[in-house]
């Protein structure tokens, strides 16, 4: 299966997850600034393509992700990402 294809089987499930992930980001009283920091996290980029993204400094990005973290009672990117993605992954025996 090549990715395209793989996009558009998993398509309806990541519209789901997507709005579950918005759904967990509001709960922890996000501003709409460290949601989008956040959900450029999961997608794995790095503070610098962050801010050039946003247009702001890597220490606005550092500093908003330590915002994220705390309010989410998280210790930082890899719990971030883990808490999303933890129970989605199963390993079959």
């Amino acid at each position: 299966v090549d990715l395209g294809q793989y996009k558009q089987k998993s398509r309806k499930f990541a519209e789901g997850l997507s709005q579950t992930i918005e759904e967990q980001l509001q709960s922890w009283s996000l501003s709409r600034a460290e949601k989008e920091i956040a959900l450029l996290m999961l997608k794995g980029l790095s503070n610098r393509e962050i801010g050039d993204i946003r247009g702001t400094s890597e220490a606005t990005i550092r500093q908003q992700g330590s915002s994220i973290f705390q309010k989410s009672n998280l210790s930082g990117r890899s719990e971030l990402s883990a808490f999303f993605l933890e129970d989605l992954l199963i390993i079959q025996s």
